[in-house]
């Protein structure tokens, strides 16, 4: 990683994207598709997007080692941290901590936490967004997210409730929510004041890895023992899995952001933001015909409206449907109402328990 104190991108990236099957796989998840015309996956657009604020030195992927091979593919440049294995994203993001302290030798970086799979229309005003964000990071001991002004009662997100104004866009946050039911998204929406939670953080190293210690002590005191293993040149070592192994399995948002203190959010200008998280939001990249129809490949879509067909190598022909979402993958066909693609993911889940290894 950076050996100064510029500011370094950590791409998250080990997610498998199970609301994307049947096109997601282990081997292929959603951060490695496409959803442009010109063919660009959405982790070469994270790591495009960013590289003017970092440099193409400072972009750092963290993701198992059997996605290793796709990363170099996509992004040759960047350098791969190895998650021993999966433990939600506060471990994974304690590991590039240290693994970025250790290669600033005597810095303090600040580090973009960024998911791999997110799309962005504006791609400007997001860099505004994170310049903000670095400049907060750098001159404070805070945790910075990045919060998108909401446009309707999403239940599928976070929301972040903000505080007190310190300037210009930027506030404290007064209060993390989970993802709220209908009723409450709504009641977020009418008072006003609340942002939806991207996913995007903007933090020193150190800052970060003093609120593990705090929140997370457990994991603190393994990442310490890790910090040491990647010191002495072992970042693969037998004793970086073990003790990764013992990781409580908790995201950031639980684990520390939610109990912190020096949180601030920056209440970004609307620059269209999509966090790819169904087939629904991919279709919301595309053009669509007259009756709201997305199709892509050898489809037909008659008397149909508002309709996701993707065809793989075969016709597939769509009659008097109405927001149905046709997936062919070549092996498998899904179909799903559009008000059930947050479901998908069960297919995953019972293809695991029928021992259908062949297909996720």
């Amino acid at each position: 990683m950076a050996k100064s104190g510029n500011a370094i991108a950590v791409i998250l990236a080990g997610g498998q994207g199970s609301r994307f099957w049947p096109l997601s796989r282990v081997r292929l998840p959603k951060q490695f598709l496409s959803i442009s015309e010109n063919g660009e996956s959405l982790i070469q657009a994270t790591v495009r997007r960013v590289e003017p604020l970092v440099g193409r030195e400072n972009i750092c992927v963290v993701a198992n080692d059997s996605l290793r091979p796709t990363i170099v593919e996509h992004v040759p440049h960047a350098q791969v941290v190895v998650e021993p294995e999966a433990r939600n994203t506060a471990a994974c993001i304690g590991l590039a901590a240290v693994a970025a302290l250790v290669g600033a030798q005597g810095a303090d970086p600040v580090l973009l936490v960024l998911p791999a799979d997110h799309a962005v229309k504006d791609e400007d005003r997001l860099r505004v967004a994170l310049a903000e964000a670095i400049h907060q990071a750098r001159e404070n001991d805070v945790l910075v997210t990045i919060g998108i002004p909401p446009t309707h009662p999403n239940t599928g997100y976070g929301y972040i409730k903000r505080g007190e104004v310190l300037s210009g866009r930027t506030y404290r946050v007064d209060r993390f929510y989970e993802k709220p039911n209908l009723q409450r998204a709504e009641r977020y929406l009418e008072t006003g004041g609340y942002s939806w939670n991207s996913g995007m953080f903007v933090w020193r190293a150190s800052v970060i890895l003093e609120a593990f210690k705090e929140h997370l002590p457990a994991m603190y005191n393994g990442l310490v023992g890790i910090r040491q293993e990647i010191e002495a040149g072992r970042l693969m070592s037998p004793r970086v899995s073990e003790l990764f192994s013992k990781f409580e399995s908790i995201s950031i948002d639980f684990g520390i952001l939610e109990h912190a203190k020096n949180c601030l959010v920056i209440d970004a200008e609307e620059f269209g933001w999509n966090d790819v998280g169904s087939w629904d939001q991919w279709a919301e990249n595309f053009a669509t015909d007259s009756e709201g129809n997305l199709i892509k490949g050898d489809a037909l879509a008659i008397d149909s409206a508002g309709c996701v067909v993707r065809a793989h190598d075969r016709l597939i022909a769509a009659v008097g449907l109405k927001d149905v979402v046709v997936i062919d993958s070549g092996d498998a066909l899904l179909v799903v109402s559009r008000d059930h693609v947050q479901d998908v993911r069960k297919v995953v889940s019972e293809l695991k328990q029928r021992g259908r290894t062949e297909l996720i």
